[in-house]
């Protein structure tokens, strides 16, 4: 390690002289804890496997951390698959269960409960997965994506479909039309298999989706990489020289779990997405106003409903951002001093 030596101590000195050198004492001080940071981020992963991993690294990049979102960070799609059996649990024991006998409040709303879904039937789940669903969306959680809105559609309208080809079997035999449906007759007990098959599907879904992203940082560039059932795939490097702000964000979730988010935005807009903020309270005049200058009920709902404000944030999207990943906080001081070694300090 390279020493320094006390500067001789002369009437001429100047302490603006005395302020340089220790300025650059800890400068040196500085670089030689960077790059102990950096070593200890090096020695964690095999280099060839690195390079093998990400044949997008150029031979003059040198791979100083690969990894991808944990298992912690998809909790909320492992939750959303639970919540989608419960309530096809729900609509199977509601069919299958007597109303309880006695008084109490809590007899009274289990009662109730299995009286509505005796009642509604598959009308009623349909109607319940149709809430979820746009609870989910509307929400905007991580959950709120087109794949998974998607697949809570399927979920709720199969029964719905699925009823819909026994009421045209028993009508084609009312008219003698000889239909058939390829289906066996509905009943209750079909909430179970269903119920375990979105459960499944959602599961297996989200260990693959998982697993789908890649990341990389080396000495030049961030490195983002999606590869989805071969539907969205997409690889990008950002290099530091682009980086215009830098910003960790581990949810209060992933402050207990040790995972976090960590936001690359460059002046182009890369990291940045618009995100929707649900019924706006200003609704547009053209919608609210009749040509004749009356307000009409109905327009008035519609632009209430439809009507969204919409904000620029970071992009929370893992294909946009190194998302749920372990030790953000250590991350986040790797980059700023790889950003240091390649533009420059920050200036305040």
């Amino acid at each position: 390690m390279i020493g320094f030596m006390a500067m001789p101590s002369t009437p001429g000195d100047s302490y603006i002289d005395e302020l340089g050198w220790q300025s650059l004492r800890s400068n040196h001080l500085n670089r030689l804890a960077m790059s102990e940071l950096i070593e200890q981020f090096k020695s964690n992963i095999d280099m060839d496997s690195a390079r093998s991993d990400f044949p997008e690294i150029t031979e003059s990049e040198t791979p100083i951390w690969i990894g991808g979102p944990t298992t912690s960070s998809m909790a909320d799609k492992y939750i959303l698959s639970v919540l989608v059996l419960l309530v096809h649990l729900a609509f199977f024991l509601g069919e299958l269960l007597d109303t309880p006998e006695g008084e109490g409040q809590a007899n009274f709303v289990l009662s109730a409960i299995i009286w509505l879904i005796d009642t509604t039937g598959v009308m009623g789940f349909v109607i319940c997965m149709l809430i979820l669903t746009k609870i989910n969306h509307y929400a905007n959680f991580s959950t709120s994506g087109k794949w998974t809105t998607s697949w809570l559609i399927i979920c709720c309208t199969i029964p719905l479909l699925w009823k819909i080809m026994d009421l045209m079997e028993w009508i084609g035999g009312f008219l003698g039309s000889g239909f058939t449906s390829p289906l066996p007759t509905w009943n209750y007990f079909w909430f179970v298999p269903l119920g375990l098959l979105s459960f499944i599907v959602m599961v297996t879904l989200t260990v693959l989706y998982q697993r789908s992203f890649h990341y990389a940082v080396t000495d030049k560039r961030i490195h983002i990489r999606q590869s989805f059932l071969y539907f969205e795939t997409s690889a990008h490097g950002i290099s530091y020289h682009k980086v215009e702000n830098l910003k960790a964000d581990p949810t209060i979730l992933g402050r207990i779990l040790g995972f976090g988010n960590i936001h690359v935005v460059t002046g182009s807009g890369v990291g940045l997405q618009v995100e929707s903020l649900g019924a706006s309270a200003g609704i547009p005049p053209e919608i609210i106003e009749s040509p004749g200058g009356k307000m009409r009920i109905s327009s008035f709902l519609l632009g209430w409903i439809t009507s969204q404000r919409h904000r620029t944030v970071e992009a929370r999207d893992p294909a946009d951002c190194l998302y749920g990943i372990k030790r953000p906080m250590d991350l986040y001081r790797l980059i700023n001093e790889l950003m240091d070694a390649n533009v420059g300090p920050a200036v305040e």
